[in-house]
């Protein structure tokens, strides 16, 4: 047991307590943020024991397109009974599970929802929590609440921009590597109503990319990369902004805001549908709500 990775911070998520939708959360002393497996599949609706209850779920033909590469990891694992076993802060064992894992199982359930994949009434229920937790955490990931539900933000280091910038912002331009899927253009002209052309693409699409993606970096950081990209004589950049993200910080942080959007794009029927739920998921309801009013008066 002393080898063990042991929690120092820990805590319960309250996601919907009208619906009962609650999951404890941990911070290991080896800094992983981690989830109770038992309490994640509880808090998404699975019956059961744990890892046996998910590992159920997770072993249907149905979801099996949807699950990540990770997910399939830990499902063969979970299959072999070699999961970890962690302690809580008073030392009571536990089956943990990663956050960037659960962030990946309400994306595989969110995607097979606007697939249709979802035949009974059970699937579509636990889809549903999926939901209403995926939006729970979109504003600010999964981390970011783990660390306040456990009260580990205290003990952080202040979020001064210099910190944000140290962490987010590279000083040395990295090689031009394709960071945006095609998926997040084919939903955004799909929404739009637009004719999806492969590279060619409306300026107006690069302001979008702005709102909805890099204003969602920390404070400050859209900022700083628009200061390291200046405009050239024609109006263009050259470089693209990701190019100066830091890659243990920046980066992962960029991909996460882009999946979590196109999640919810995905579920969505319109660019107003789209708009609003991510606005929710933001939390900037009344804000939208002022806007979609205007735009209904114009």
């Amino acid at each position: 047991m002393g080898d063990m990775p042991k929690a120092t911070h820990s805590g319960t998520w309250v996601i919907d307590e009208e619906n009962d939708i609650k999951i404890e959360c941990y911070v290991m002393d080896n800094k992983e943020r981690v989830l109770s497996l038992r309490g994640a599949a509880r808090g998404i609706g699975i019956k059961g024991n744990g890892s046996q209850a998910l590992t159920r779920n997770l072993n249907s033909m149905w979801i099996s397109p949807y699950l990540s590469e990770e997910l399939k990891k830990w499902l063969s694992c979970a299959n072999r009974n070699e999961l970890p076993i962690y302690l809580t802060t008073r030392g009571v064992q536990f089956q943990p599970f990663e956050a960037s894992l659960f962030v990946d199982l309400c994306k595989a359930y969110v995607d097979a929802m606007h697939d249709g994949a979802l035949k009974t009434e059970v699937q579509k229920r636990t889809a549903e929590r999926m939901y209403i937790i995926m939006t729970a955490f979109a504003k600010v990931g999964l981390i970011a609440v783990i660390d306040e539900v456990t009260g580990y933000q205290d003990e952080r280091d202040r979020n001064e921009l210099q910190i944000i910038l140290e962490k987010y912002i590279s000083q040395e331009l990295l090689p031009w590597a394709k960071r945006f899927p095609d998926e997040f253009y084919k939903q955004m002209f799909r929404l739009k109503g637009w004719e999806y052309r492969g590279k060619a693409k409306p300026s107006y699409a690069g302001k979008l990319t702005n709102d909805y993606i890099y204003n969602y970096l920390p404070p400050g950081v859209l900022d700083e990369l628009k200061s390291k990209t200046p405009k050239t004589k024609g109006g263009n950049r050259s470089v693209r902004y990701h190019q100066f993200l830091t890659e243990d910080t920046g980066l992962p942080t960029l991909d996460h805001q882009l999946q979590q959007t196109i999640a919810l794009m995905k579920a969505s029927d319109t660019w107003e549908e789209f708009d609003k739920l991510f606005r929710k998921a933001m939390g900037e309801p009344v804000q939208l709500e002022l806007d979609l009013k205007k735009n209904d008066n114009k």
